[in-house]
């Protein structure tokens, strides 16, 4: 009787970690899963716009993008650099 119920306890520990063991394992791979579905993508955006202001300093050459249906994205830089026609913008 006494190596019965070793036997029985012995299962039931056996079953509550491998249980265990498998939840924890379930829940991190639906954690991965979000982190996958977080990821970001590039996106390319098409030059629409230019304008040069002399009187800002630090943006004197303002650069407008058009992203997709209304996402613009507005890049300021000095004179010296130019307009690309294009740019990648992370998303």
């Amino acid at each position: 009787m006494l190596k019965v119920i070793f036997a029985v306890f012995l299962f039931c520990i056996m079953f509550f970690t491998i249980y265990n063991v498998n939840f924890f394992d379930t829940k991190d791979s639906i954690n991965n899963t979000n982190e996958i579905n977080k990821k970001k993508y590039l996106t390319e955006c098409e030059l629409f716009n230019e304008i040069i202001d002399r009187s800002i300093k630090d943006s004197e050459r303002q650069c407008y993008y058009n992203c997709g249906k209304n996402d613009n994205v507005r890049v300021d830089t000095s004179i010296e650099y130019k307009c690309q026609p294009f740019i990648l913008e992370e998303r």
